[in-house]
């Protein structure tokens, strides 16, 4: 089947506008559907067209329609951050999952870690300042291989707002790996480069970084 583009488009659009030299006239739902029955009308009755092939026209002009509508959003913000910012506000108040092994402490609240125990064992949560003093050792007890666990630290009544390294660490004094920061996005800012910090309290992660969003629990 030919193209939705080809000549059944001058057989079928509307013949009373005429587009400014060198301009691309845009199809609107209209002009698609009558550039559909010119293409159903003008087929070779003898080798007929499957229908599914115009479903599938009909659905890739509907993302074609998706992408327009973005496009004429962001063009007509004449501040086309605060399209950025109104869509990354939609992460605020949701519980976020990113790689990392940093938790930050706001109003003795800290965020969590989450992790899975590569072997079953007796594991510890061991808590560094930003000078790499450790403040705080908290024991997990005895941990089953692979099931995933969050540690949910309570600093210290002397524990000063900021952020603290976390390692996990098993009987013998091993490190697991692929530990994953966890918490409530409190606000958002846009950085300099364009993209989007997720702050969850004294923990700024990039939006993009961000494995998954869900509500927070209770």
């Amino acid at each position: 089947m030919s193209s939705i583009l080809d000549s059944t488009t001058a057989a079928a659009a509307p013949t009373n506008t005429t587009p400014a030299v060198g301009a691309t006239p845009a199809l609107n739902a209209g002009d698609f559907l009558q550039i559909l029955v010119a293409e159903f009308q003008n087929q070779d009755p003898t080798s007929p067209t499957d229908p599914t092939q115009y479903a599938s026209q009909m659905v890739e002009f509907s993302n074609l329609g998706q992408l327009q509508s973005i496009n004429t959003d962001l063009q007509s913000n004449q501040n086309p951050q605060n399209t950025l910012m109104q869509a990354a506000s939609a992460f605020i108040g949701k519980e976020v999952v990113a790689p990392g092994s940093t938790v930050g402490v706001q109003n003795d609240k800290a965020t969590a870690i989450s992790y899975a125990p590569t072997s079953t064992d007796a594991y510890t949560a061991q808590v560094y300042n930003s000078a790499g003093v450790q403040v705080d050792s908290v024991s997990l007890g005895n941990l089953t291989s692979g099931a995933l666990q969050t540690f949910n630290w309570k600093p210290p009544s002397s524990t000063a707002d900021g952020q603290y390294q976390v390692n996990i660490v098993n009987s013998k004094n091993v490190a697991l790996g692929g530990l994953l920061e966890q918490g409530v996005v409190q606000s958002v800012d846009l950085t300099t480069s364009g993209g989007v910090a997720l702050n969850l309290g004294n923990l700024v992660i990039p939006a993009g970084n961000v494995g998954s969003v869900a509500q927070p629990t209770t």
